[in-house]
């Protein structure tokens, strides 16, 4: 394989744009022990994306070809372990003044690309933090909305509920009024029955008083009566004979004496 290659794709996650780009490395025909490996790293636009990317795969190819470049100037690239004991050794070289004086321009510059490696450590560290730090506020707003449309829900259905709960009662209220009434007209017709069943014959100041039923029966089964031309000519006739006797307190007809009963003494002349 002559060169790398690389391969870069831009998505979208959670509303968010992302960047993820990775760097093939194959086989080596100068060291064919050493097996093909790949690299991949995440950011948000591409042309940021790619060279990070880039500076790790310089870093692991510091890391395997450790022993292979210790003579020439990568061996100041940093690998991906800086722990090791070849690094430190090229550290303390770096700082001798051997180096220094032999070869400055490669000392200050490796000095000054070492600076600002650790500080591009530095702000991908304070990077990752605020990318966790959003990402749990995405995570949590995502929960938030997951609530607010289960709460929605919710009232939804509890608004639901309520309008039949209130249908319902309603129904019942019109059902026991329905009743009530019901009730009240059979206890009323009952009471009326039992009245008419059980009173007797009550006797008012000395007049007897006779149920209906009697009263209907002696209407029935009574005496004819008497049409209304016999009954308006009775009543004519006993109406003259009334006429006809004076009570004896009246004075007669052309007597001049006033009566004491009725009217006052008369005065002479």
């Amino acid at each position: 394989m002559d060169h790398p290659e690389y391969v870069g794709r831009e998505y979208e996650q959670h509303g968010t744009k992302r960047c993820e780009v990775s760097v093939y490395v194959g086989a080596s025909k100068d060291f064919p022990n050493t097996i093909p490996w790949v690299v991949s790293t995440t950011g948000f636009r591409f042309k940021d994306t790619y060279q990070v990317a880039a500076r790790k795969a310089l870093r692991y190819l510091c890391q395997i070809y450790e022993r292979q470049i210790c003579q020439t100037p990568m061996r100041f690239f940093p690998p991906l372990v800086r722990r090791s004991p070849i690094w430190e050794a090229r550290m303390r070289t770096l700082q001798g003044l051997e180096l220094q004086q032999g070869d400055p321009t490669m000392a200050f510059m490796s000095n000054y690309l070492l600076s600002l490696d650790k500080q591009y450590d530095r702000q991908a560290t304070k990077l990752r933090k605020c990318i966790r730090r959003a990402e749990g506020a995405e995570k949590q707003i995502r929960n938030l909305e997951v609530q607010l449309a289960e709460a929605k829900a919710q009232a939804a259905r509890a608004e639901s509920q309520e309008a039949a709960s209130i249908e319902a009662l309603k129904q019942a209220e019109d059902r026991h009024t329905q009743q009530l009434k019901d009730l009240y007209l059979v206890t009323k017709k009952k009471r009326r029955a039992l009245a008419l069943q059980e009173r007797e014959c009550p006797i008012l100041e000395g007049i007897p008083v006779a149920p209906v039923e009697r009263i209907q029966a002696a209407i029935v089964h009574g005496p004819p009566v008497s049409s209304p031309a016999k009954a308006s000519q009775a009543n004519s006739n006993k109406e003259s004979g009334d006429q006809g006797v004076l009570a004896p307190t009246q004075p007669l007809p052309g007597d001049a004496a006033c009566s004491h009963a009725i009217l006052p003494k008369c005065s002479s002349g």
